[in-house]
Order: structure tokens, then sequence, then C-alpha cells
């Protein structure tokens, strides 16, 4: 469960991507008898107050366990990427801090969850960690004010979440920065393709890590 003494956060997931890459849906895909979606619900509600998942129109999800208030939202349209999710999301939330991840990082890590919406309470709208010199947005804290922002950017046609970064306090946190909560990176991990979905497979074998 989350701490008290923590920041109110909503947990958003993104899940309506159309998984072209993996040939099948991702988020119904199982590491060690949990689906990606379970796996990545599960690390967010150790951080979060309340859980948000973001699906395809007309796409059911896989069944999920949280102890916590869970919310199914639908993309106002399928397969026009993920800041229509994240727009969709944020709608929902109740929470003055979102944490947005997709559903098919596996080794998140609520540690680097917890640093992120702590940098976004202490101010900073956009907070987004630096992975093998590059942005994350797909495992970043945002702030609920800034939807008239990302709300901004859909109406212009824009569909680039980095882009919505120019318009607001954006901060970005170094590897030097939040490697004391994933010393290793594992939270950046993603299954996209058959190929990734068997080295995480491998890894969580390999390492005997059962988060």
């Amino acid at each position: 469960m989350p701490d008290e003494s923590a920041p109110a956060v909503t947990g958003i997931v993104l899940a309506g991507g159309r998984s072209s890459h993996m040939g099948r849906d991702k988020a119904s895909l199982a590491l060690d008898g949990r689906t990606l979606l379970q796996r990545t619900v599960d690390a967010l509600a150790q951080v979060a107050q309340e859980i948000v998942v973001v699906r395809a129109p007309v796409r059911a999800l896989p069944s999920l366990q949280c102890a916590l208030p869970l919310h199914e939202v639908e993309d106002a349209v399928e397969g026009e990427g993920p800041l229509l999710g994240i727009a969709a999301g944020l709608r929902a939330a109740s929470a003055p801090v979102a944490l947005i991840v997709g559903c098919d990082m596996p080794f998140l890590r609520p540690a680097l969850l917890r640093l992120l919406a702590a940098r976004a309470a202490a101010g900073a709208r956009f907070v987004l960690p630096s992975y093998d010199g590059r942005p994350q947005p797909l495992c970043s804290a945002l702030r609920r004010d800034a939807l008239a922002v990302v709300d901004a950017h859909i109406a212009a046609g824009d569909r680039a979440i980095l882009a919505i970064a120019q318009d607001i306090d954006a901060a970005l946190v170094l590897p030097e920065q939040w490697a004391v909560a994933d010393p290793d990176g594992r939270s950046f991990q993603n299954v996209n393709t058959p190929e990734e979905f068997e080295a995480a497979r491998a890894r969580l074998a390999g390492s005997g890590d059962r988060r």
C-alpha cells in the first residue's frame, strides 16, 4: 500500500495500443503467472491511491485484482497514439499528480515511481526520467493541471508526447539522480515484440525477481 505521507497520486496505465509488433494483445501476456497489465497495476498500487487503465474502444482488458479504486476508461480514438490516452487518464484522475506508464513494463520499481511523483508534487508539471540518452514519457509523472496543454496539442493535431514538454515546466531526471531507486534501470525495460517478451521471461527466471 502507498505511504500515507507521500503525495496523492493517480496511476495511469496506457493499455490502448494495437500491439502490432507483438502480434497479440500485450496486456494479456503472462510473466510468472501475472499478466503484464497486472504486474504494472501491482507496481503502481504501491505508490498511488487510485488506478486508471486506459483501453482501446470496444476492447476488453484481462481481469485485474487491485485493492485500490480501479477505473477503466476508453481512448477517444483507437490507434491515435498515447497522447490521447494520457488525456483520457488525466480526465479520470482525482489526484493532482499522475504517474503515466505503459502496460508493457513488467519490471517497474515502486521506488522509482515514488521519486518521479515526489518531483511532480514539488512543482514540476512533467517529470521525465532519462534512460539510454532519451526521455521516457511512458514512465513519467504529469500533473493533472497540465490537461489543458495536452488537450491543446491534441486539438492542433499534435500526437507527440514530448511536444507538451515545451509548453509546461518539465524536469528531466538524469540516471545519476534516479539510480538510487532503480540501479540497473529495469523499470524502463518494455515488451513490444515476441523477442523482447522472451528476453523478459529469461531475465525474470535468471534474477528471481518476483515483484
